[in-house]
């Protein structure tokens, strides 16, 4: 199985030249804000998303945005290329999730969320690789995409559906996951990277959010981080008591800041 999902993601097409270039701006030292204003206005639909997330109540920014370059400069460069990888992969790549019981929109919601998440809580517990943890926050539901074609492709959505809709944590997707796809989608989405040619450390913090204890030392913070995000926000049922509950146990393992996560995950759940 896992042969035949590396097939299927070096068959995925390049991403497009713009997003390209906002992940140079964003990877530059030197790179800056204002460099990457004019290049998010190159696509209104872009802009339009930008927006639109931006005037959410998960975000919580006191008065309404209208203008681009304040929305981009709000969110930071590290969220921003989140948003423009995630464009694009809805922009070029079915979106049809219902092997794993959800809708597209739902999928977003998902996804927003935990980076509104990490925003609110885990920005900032460190310094080191935060805009690339605060990126992959948008994106680490993306191998999901692939894994649904991979199951149909091998007759296995149905079957596959009808688990994970008694999945009702983290840990059980990846159970399931890992029962019928060999790998987490987490891997895959790492695997991904891989083929584009992201930088390593996101490779890293992306594969290791499944076990943060085989993280370096110098991206493990970043990893527990999103694990707990991801154990507060499973696709399949973000937010309930199961997986609230999931989170305040990994948050307290880890060592994390846990009265701060109290107060972000019931900012969430009043949006």
């Amino acid at each position: 199985m896992v042969e035949k999902i590396i097939k299927k993601i070096k068959s995925l097409p390049p991403l497009p030249e713009s997003i390209q270039r906002v992940r140079e701006i964003c990877e530059d030292p030197e790179g800056t804000i204002k460099d990457l204003i004019p290049v998010v206005k190159q696509d209104p639909m872009f802009t339009a998303d930008i927006l639109k997330a931006a005037n959410s109540p998960l975000y919580g920014f006191s008065r309404q945005i209208t203008s681009i370059d304040q929305a981009v400069s709000l969110f930071g460069m590290g969220t921003i290329q989140g948003f423009a990888v995630s464009y694009a992969m809805r922009k070029n790549f079915p979106m049809d999730l219902s092997t794993y019981g959800i809708s597209s929109n739902n999928f977003m919601t998902v996804s927003t969320m935990q980076n509104a998440l990490t925003s609110l809580w885990g920005k900032s517990q460190v310094t080191a690789h935060n805009a690339e943890m605060v990126t992959l926050s948008l994106l680490m539901e993306l191998g999901k995409l692939v894994a649904v074609i991979v199951l149909s492709e091998e007759n296995k959505a149905d079957e596959f559906q009808s688990e994970i809709s008694k999945a009702r944590t983290f840990n059980d997707i990846l159970t399931i996951e890992k029962k019928f796809l060999s790998i987490p989608s987490e891997w895959i989405v790492a695997l991904m990277f891989k083929h584009w040619k992201y930088n390593e450390t996101m490779i890293d913090i992306m594969q290791n959010i499944v076990n943060p204890k085989k993280a370096d030392d110098k991206i493990r913070k970043n990893t527990q981080i999103l694990r707990v995000v991801k154990e507060a926000l499973p696709l399949t049922s973000p937010l309930s008591e199961e997986s609230i509950q999931a989170a305040y146990e990994k948050a307290e393992e880890y060592g994390l800041d846990f009265q701060n996560l109290k107060k972000a995950i019931e900012s969430l759940k009043t949006s």
